[in-house]
């Protein structure tokens, strides 16, 4: 599997922000979405949805800052959602049992209401 960085963008649905994530995430990476959480949230940005379809690959550091996130936005009295996860990343997801920990929507609209709520 070939490296091809991390790609970051982001779409503002109202209250709620829509990051896309795309490409890989791992150890080395990770710092680039870190940052990027962080001065969302510094602007005031508590309700996120990370749309994955593109992410390639997700290591556990990755998992590790979705948890994390989830659990700051939380405490701020936002959330986090997660939809469209690549077949790969699904899988990921799928085998550490995330479903118990995340909502992970099938559509945009879904995940962007229960950002809302």
């Amino acid at each position: 599997m070939q490296k091809s960085g991390l790609h970051l963008s982001n779409i503002p649905h109202g209250e709620v922000t829509v990051v896309t994530v795309g490409g890989f995430l791992d150890g080395h990476t990770i710092v680039n979405l870190e940052q990027h959480v962080a001065a969302l949230i510094k602007t005031d940005c508590k309700r996120l949805v990370f749309e994955l379809s593109t992410l390639t690959y997700i290591a556990s550091a990755g998992v590790g800052l979705f948890i994390a996130t989830s659990h700051r936005l939380k405490g701020l009295g936002g959330s986090l959602q997660l939809v469209t996860p690549s077949p790969s990343v699904a899988e990921i997801f799928a085998i550490l049992g995330l479903e118990a920990i995340f909502t992970i929507h099938a559509g945009l609209d879904t995940a962007i209401s229960a950002a809302k709520a």
